[in-house]
């Protein structure tokens, strides 16, 4: 919750119980009011509350239909909320639950009951909120690089093991490059690591804009990085000139020269214009069963190395059966 005062929006079509409800809630929460399921649905929309009041009983669309539809709406569906209804029937209260609803008021409303319960509805929306954002911080430690955030080993694994199984069933052929910074030391040994920290930054950008959405970019370690190219053409013969034109787009986005400018507060430290190639060693993802995710990334690493032996700012392939 983003703002002061919690907000509730009531949604009932006898406007008598909204006053009542509002001017008992009104100096606690910020209390919004629709008389419809559809004007509900709109306002929730426009400004997502943090619980949302419902009536069971309305004409044209009821209680059940609006908490379905909020419910299939991914920017509202986490949105708790609490049925107002003077039904007594289990089952209506059954098939609220069941739709998602967090709790039940019945009418007449009691107003400390009511206050109650929404404010235990607040504190675990809150809970939730809280715990949701460690699970995604941990994910992130997890599963990517905290300085480019880029995929790590972990996810960079996972990713490669999904895009071999996906090659074989497909018979269409994958890569994986290994590239490797040719002139990023000396930046490191002059300028320090904070400079060479934006250059990793900058080079992981230019990488990403090589790619499709449905390849991987991974830092590897250090500067070097990994790309998995998924869903290459099945010949093997083209799969390859595929590969080589995204490496040749790499190599070329990465012969640009960087100019990095370390700010501090007040004022720029420094601004640095570097010249940093890469080396690039690519492999196929053959269609078997003999090589495992250990094997191309030794196969990519040897062609990398090939690579650097041949001058550096190279491109080479490492020669499998395919």
């Amino acid at each position: 919750m983003t703002h002061d005062r919690p907000r509730i929006l009531a949604i009932d079509d006898t406007p008598a119980n909204l006053m009542t409800l509002g001017a008992a809630l009104g100096n606690e929460f910020d209390f919004q009011i629709a008389t419809s399921g559809h004007e509900g649905l709109t306002l929730a929309a426009q400004r997502p509350p943090d619980i949302i009041i419902l009536d069971v009983m309305m004409p044209e669309m009821d209680g059940f239909e609006t908490c379905r539809r909020l419910k299939n709406d991914t920017k509202l569906q986490h949105v708790p909320v609490i049925f107002l209804t003077s039904l007594t029937d289990p089952d209506a209260e059954s098939t609220g639950l069941a739709l998602g609803a967090a709790d039940y008021l019945t009418k007449p409303i009691n107003i400390d009951i009511a206050k109650h319960r929404i404010r235990n509805l607040l504190e675990r929306q809150r809970l939730y909120q809280e715990v949701a954002a460690q699970r995604d911080q941990l994910l992130q430690y997890a599963y990517f690089d905290t300085l480019t955030k880029l995929p790590n080993r972990r996810l960079l694994n996972d990713r490669l093991t999904q895009t071999i199984a996906t090659s074989k069933r497909s018979r269409h052929y994958g890569a994986l490059m290994f590239l490797d910074l040719d002139n990023f030391k000396p930046l490191n040994d002059v300028h320090g690591h904070e400079v060479g920290d934006l250059l990793l930054i900058e080079a992981a950008s230019r990488i990403k804009h090589c790619v499709r959405e449905i390849d991987t970019v991974a830092r590897f370690g250090g500067d070097e990085f990994v790309v998995v190219l998924s869903d290459l053409r099945s010949d093997p013969k083209e799969a390859t000139v595929q590969a080589g034109i995204v490496a040749e787009k790499i190599r070329s986005a990465l012969f640009q020269p960087f100019t990095l400018s370390l700010h501090r507060p007040g004022k720029t430290v420094v601004t640095v214009e570097h010249h940093c190639t890469a080396s690039i060693g690519v492999t196929l993802l053959l269609h078997d069963d003999a090589h495992c995710e250990a094997d191309f990334l030794k196969w990519a690493d040897a062609a990398m190395y090939q690579a650097k032996k041949a001058g550096r700012n190279q491109i080479r392939f490492y020669a499998t059966t395919a």
